[in-house]
């Protein structure tokens, strides 16, 4: 997959609602994000700057939702856990609301996924719970090419108990999407598991 086409195609969705500085501020968000996972690579062997643009692309393209900060906030959205930028750094290159909604998405150790769903949830004006489903949503479709059959337990637990109720209350689409993708997970376990 060649992800800087993917960015550009990002681009050039956005170009179209977004104005001159609002598309630098993306490219900026973007750069800093790549710059952030250089030399990571997901399960599926992909670098993994791929996934925060898919979630960017989700924004604009699945939900035509053309926020700034969501859009630059889903291309930050792991850097704080990922790498040595802090919520300071994303304060001063980005501004307080992007700060805001990238902190709010940083899973920090010792906070239980219960915990850090309802906080995200209890500020959902801030537009985080938006870019945590979508963020799911990758990673369910994506989950089936992980070599880890504990991961993909896992995932397809954590989405039924917790994230599927979080978009029932959130956005209708997502929830739909996140129920679909969740049936094509279980079906691809059942069939993994039965070959084995």
């Amino acid at each position: 997959m060649n992800y800087e086409l993917n960015f550009e195609y990002l681009i050039e969705r956005v170009t179209t609602q977004f104005d001159a500085e609002q598309v630098a501020q993306v490219y900026r968000a973007y750069e800093v994000a790549h710059e952030a996972h250089t030399g990571q690579t997901r399960d599926e062997g992909t670098p993994y700057i791929v996934h925060p643009i898919r979630v960017a692309v989700s924004l604009v393209d699945e939900l035509n939702l053309y926020s700034p900060t969501l859009v630059c906030s889903a291309l930050l959205h792991d850097v704080i856990e990922d790498s040595d930028i802090t919520r300071d750094d994303v304060g001063q290159m980005f501004g307080e609301q992007i700060a805001e909604v990238v902190w709010l998405l940083t899973k920090l150790e010792d906070v239980s996924l219960t915990e850090y769903l309802a906080s995200i949830e209890a500020a959902a004006h801030t537009g985080a719970p938006i870019v945590k489903l979508c963020d799911r949503l990758d990673n369910l479709r994506s989950v089936v090419h992980t070599p880890r059959l504990e991961k993909k337990h896992r995932y397809i637990r954590t989405t039924e108990e917790l994230y599927l109720p979080l978009a029932a209350r959130t956005n209708r689409y997502l929830h739909a999407e996140l129920s679909r993708w969740l049936e094509a997970a279980r079906k691809h376990v059942e069939t993994v598991v039965s070959n084995e």
